[in-house]
């Protein structure tokens, strides 16, 4: 039986890996028009040439999306391991959780 404690952590836990592995998902998710924009804006600083925007956006594209992949392998990595010792010592609360309602029902 896992504690109502354990339940809100494990919770807490996977909303953050929740939101860490959208905000990864997040940088894919950038639509053509949202480059196109990008695009515009430093066509009209000077910094873009009208014949590259394709070559700009398709590029760009692919960069977001290799980002983002990148992204979220890493958080997937860096918190894998924080999970599974979380589990480990969530468990083991578990178990002293029920040592003592053991003792509590053969003490009365």
């Amino acid at each position: 039986m896992e504690s109502k404690n354990n339940r809100g952590r494990r919770k807490a836990m996977k909303d953050i890996l929740q939101d860490l592995y959208r905000a990864g998902k997040g940088l894919t998710k950038l639509k053509r028009e949202d480059i196109e924009k990008i695009f515009g804006e430093l066509k009209k600083r000077g910094e873009v040439k009208e014949e590259d925007k394709e070559d700009f956006i398709e590029k760009t594209l692919e960069r977001l999306e290799d980002t983002g992949k990148k992204v979220t392998e890493k958080i997937k990595k860096t918190l894998t391991p924080g999970m599974e010792k979380l589990d480990q010592l969530n468990e083991k609360i578990d178990e002293l959780i029920k040592e003592v309602e053991n003792l509590k029902k053969k003490k009365q």
